[in-house]
């Protein structure tokens, strides 16, 4: 686990500078809770309330940009990469189910992988998956 702490810091910056290089004009959402809530917990708080009840227990992906044409979820992994294309597909399932989204949830989904570095059998896994790779880092990855 040596490189769980760093990797924890570095990761939300990394994917917010990413987002701010690549998409600085577009609907940006960061670390979105993903998937529906338990009907019991909508029915004792409420929708609002429910969702912020039950944010521990929902995944969440590391970013979402809302395009015009498209809602293209990304997850940034530093050196777990197998965790990010394992996620992704699972993210894009629980797209239709989200509450949060469901004003854009009749758009394409797209996925998209974040990585530092040039990996080949990651971009090999990545297009049998549907799942675009983006290789950048800037100097502090």
């Amino acid at each position: 686990m040596a490189f769980s702490k760093p990797r924890r810091e570095l990761e939300p910056r990394w994917v917010s500078d990413y987002m701010a290089k690549f998409y600085p004009k577009a609907e940006v959402r960061m670390r979105v809770p993903l998937g529906p809530i338990p009907k019991e917990t909508q029915k004792d708080y409420g929708l609002m309330k429910g969702l912020r009840v039950y944010r521990p227990w929902r995944p969440e992906v590391d970013a979402i940009v809302i395009l015009p044409g498209a809602l293209k979820l990304i997850e940034a992994k530093i050196f777990k990469y197998m965790d990010g294309l394992s996620k992704l597909p699972v993210y894009a399932s629980l797209v239709e189910s989200t509450p949060e989204l469901q004003h854009v949830r009749d758009r394409p989904v797209q996925m998209t992988l974040l990585i530092p570095a040039e990996i080949t059998w990651v971009k090999q896994a990545a297009a049998g998956l549907k799942i675009d790779v983006v290789v950048w880092a800037p100097e502090y990855i």
